[in-house]
Order: C-alpha cells, then sequence, then structure tokens
C-alpha cells in the first residue's frame, strides 16, 4: 500500500503529541527528517484544526481540544483530574458543597470530574456532560483567558438561552469576561439549571496558562453574595495547590 508521506507526517506527530504532552518545532524537524519550515507549517496546519495548541510562554505544542475529543478526554486531561482532585476534596470539605473540575472543548465546556455535596438538598456533578461554556462559571473563566476576537468566533452564531438567566449576547458576554479577568473568578446564577449557583476560579500550570475550570457549586441560597469572599478565597487556595501539584507531575 502507498503511503501519503503528508499524512503519515501528521499522524507521527500528532502520536508525539499524545504521547509526550508537548512537542517544539525542532523535535519534528529531527524526528521526521524535514526542515524546521516544513515542521512548523505541519504543526501550523494541526494548529488551524484545534488538533494542538502552542503554549505561548515555552512556545510547546501541546494536545488541542480537538485532539483531546478525539482521544476521549486525553493525556492533559488525566493529569490535571490527578493533579486537581485531592485539592478538590480539601475544598469540598471545607465548604461542605459540592465541586466540579470542567475544561474547555472548543465552545462548550466537558465537567471531568467532581465530589457531590452530602446536603440533602445539592448541586450533583455532572461528569461527562457538555454544555455551551458561556453558560457556566467554569466555562467563563475560561474563555476570559482568551483573546476577545476568539471569543466572539466561538459563538459566531450567537448565544442560545439555557435559562431566563442565561447571558445571550456577545456586547453582554464580552464585559462580563472583561470583569472576569479583572476580578479573578466568575459566578453564574441560575443560568444552566434554574435554582444552582457557582462560583468558579481558573486552574493554571505553572507557565501561567488556564487549563481547567474549578467550580464550587450549590443551590443559590446557599451562595448569598454576601458570603463569597470566603468562598473565594477557599477557591483560590485549591488553584495554587492544583498548580503546584501539576509542577511537580512536570506537565509545564
Amino acid at each position: 500500500m502507498t503511503e501519503i508521506r503528508s499524512v503519515v507526517h501528521a499522524l507521527t506527530v500528532v502520536d508525539r503529541v499524545m504521547a509526550e504532552g508537548g512537542v517544539r518545532v525542532r523535535e519534528i524537524a529531527e524526528d521526521l527528517g524535514i526542515a524546521p519550515s516544513s515542521a512548523h507549517r505541519l504543526l501550523g496546519t494541526l494548529a488551524s484544526r484545534d488538533y494542538v495548541v502552542q503554549d505561548p510562554y515555552s512556545r510547546v505544542y501541546r494536545p488541542g481540544a480537538a485532539l483531546l475529543s478525539l482521544a476521549g478526554g486525553g493525556m492533559e486531561n488525566r493529569e490535571i483530574r490527578r493533579s486537581a482532585h485531592r485539592p478538590m476534596e480539601s475544598l469540598a470539605a471545607a465548604t461542605g458543597e459540592s465541586v466540579s473540575l470542567s475544561v474547555l472543548v472548543r465552545s462548550e465546556v466537558e465537567f471531568v470530574d467532581g465530589i457531590e455535596s452530602a446536603h440533602v438538598l445539592r448541586a450533583s456533578p455532572r461528569i461527562g456532560a457538555r454544555i455551551p461554556a458561556y453558560g457556566t462559571a467554569g466555562g467563563r473563566v475560561m474563555l476570559a483567558d482568551l483573546a476577545p476576537a476568539d471569543v466572539a468566533g466561538m459563538f459566531g452564531g450567537g448565544l442560545k438561552k439555557l435559562t431566563d438567566h442565561t447571558v445571550d449576547t456577545m456586547p453582554d458576554l464580552a464585559g462580563m469576561l472583561a470583569r472576569i479577568r479583572q476580578a479573578g473568578y466568575a459566578v453564574s446564577r441560575g443560568e444552566s439549571t434554574e435554582g444552582i449557583s457557582a462560583v468558579a476560579v481558573p486552574l493554571r500550570d505553572v507557565t501561567g496558562r488556564t487549563v481547567a475550570g474549578l467550580a464550587v457549586v450549590a443551590p443559590t441560597e446557599r451562595l448569598p453574595d454576601n458570603g463569597l469572599s470566603v468562598l473565594i478565597d477557599q477557591l483560590q487556595q485549591a488553584a495554587a495547590a492544583f498548580s503546584t501539584s501539576l509542577g511537580n507531575r512536570g506537565m509545564n
């Protein structure tokens, strides 16, 4: 069977990115025996289709949303879950509420881990579910880390209301994300599920790249505005513990 060299090269890159977690242009050029300029174009093509994403700090190409989706969560998500789970347990114990972990998959969030509150009336983590990122606190802290033009491109078809409270215009979303960038956290109140509120912070790797959203989720009456400052401090402590754990695992 005749192989198509460009396809073989692309699949080789995908295999290596998934196996090692990240690659550089020089490494791909040496591995494939091609010029660095050709390796750069190959990685650029994969990046244009969301199969890889380049870290702006290290210049390393890592698995992108499309590749992680094909891999059923992929290696990076497994490392995120491993590094986040102990801080999530501590956060759930400290707050007494449910805790959820989500990652961005194109324009949606996927809930990849969660700890359920012991309260009779509680918000249950929706592990494995995907919903539009703009409708959740965890999704919005991840969107806030993106360039405004990229966010606008994600939702070119408009925003669909999930409940009566969901943000539904791009100007409103843009203003909301600007405030989240400034504050460092996001709050949603009944925007994906009536009667349920959430407070979320971004989880970052050691380079500062946002890789997930961590949220405390509860019935709205148990998350009053005047009690959020303590909760935000607890979330930020969990986020710091996550970054330390992720760095110790070598995902940077």
